[in-house]
Formats: C-alpha cells, sequence, structure tokens
C-alpha cells in the first residue's frame, strides 16, 4: 500500500463530499455510495482505489457484518449485512458511516459511539485502519474486495439513484 499524495488525498476528500452532496440520505446505503466514490476516484484516474466490504465493529462489539463471509459476494445482496467502505492508499474513507449513525434508523450503539467521535455535519469518515481502531475504537476488517467488475455495474446502479440535475 502506497502513501497518498496530497492531490491523492485532496481527491479522495473532495469526491467524497461531492458523493455526500449528490447521494439521497438513505441509511445503509453503504455498498451504493462506497461504489459511487471508487467510481469517480477511477474517473479521475486512482485505479488503486477500491471497494472493500466487510464487518464493521465498535472494538468487539459487531455493529454490520459477520466474523465470517458466507461464500463469495457475486451480486448485489439487499440481506446483507455487512458493511462497505474505499480503502485508497493508506486510507479508509467511509461515506454512509455518520449519516447512517445520526438517521434514526442506526443500532443504538453505533448511534451512540459516532455521535462522541464525529459531528453530523462531518459527514465523510476518513482515517488509517491503525487510528480508526486506536483513536476511534472502529475496527473495519474487510472480508471482500469488488472486483472491476462488481464496482462497475454497483456504480452504474448507484448513478440511477441519483436525482436528476
Amino acid at each position: 500500500m502506497s502513501r497518498l499524495t496530497d492531490v491523492e488525498f485532496n481527491d479522495l476528500v473532495t469526491t467524497g463530499h461531492q458523493v455526500l452532496s449528490v447521494y439521497p440520505r438513505i441509511p445503509g446505503a453503504c455498498v451504493m455510495m462506497s461504489a459511487l466514490l471508487v467510481g469517480r476516484l477511477h474517473d479521475l484516474g486512482h485505479a488503486s482505489a477500491s471497494l472493500v466490504g466487510g464487518e464493521l465493529a465498535i472494538g468487539t462489539t459487531v455493529i454490520f457484518g459477520r466474523s465470517a463471509v458466507a461464500g463469495p459476494f457475486s451480486q448485489t445482496d439487499y440481506d446483507w449485512d455487512g458493511h462497505a467502505w474505499v480503502r485508497f492508499g493508506e486510507y479508509i474513507a467511509d461515506v454512509s458511516l455518520v449519516m447512517t449513525a445520526y438517521s434514526g434508523k442506526a443500532p443504538r450503539v453505533l448511534a451512540r459511539h459516532v455521535a462522541r467521535i464525529c459531528k453530523a455535519t462531518q459527514r465523510l469518515y476518513v482515517a488509517t485502519p491503525d487510528a480508526a481502531l486506536r483513536v476511534d475504537g472502529l475496527r473495519f476488517t474487510p472480508q471482500h474486495v469488488f472486483s472491476r467488475e462488481q464496482i462497475d455495474a454497483l456504480y452504474r446502479g448507484a448513478v440511477t439513484q441519483l436525482p436528476e440535475s
């Protein structure tokens, strides 16, 4: 994993905020929102950005996901209980965490925890995995890295969710 340049990091943050400004506020839309973010990063020439699915925990308490994936993630599954985020360089970028936590539909433990570490206006969560765990108490456990074909299909689906301009 290579360290991001200032330009790459700025693209990550700017693009994350763009996704948050255009995607409908739908709690639990982590796969689609993350696919939109990674797709747009790819469009900017950042081919190393990846879409990751897995488990999100607060300390040892699993919030989304389970400790083992039951088979390959081969299609969009609306019953999937895991979490998705973008990995770019040394960073995790989570475009749905704060929105979901403040939605009123999040598990109470997540809502309380995120309220302690993030303001509702922050919306985009960016951290290294180590800082996420040590500083924020969030454990992101990758279980699936989406293929380019999966990302492309999810990206096209996410674009259909955008309001017409």
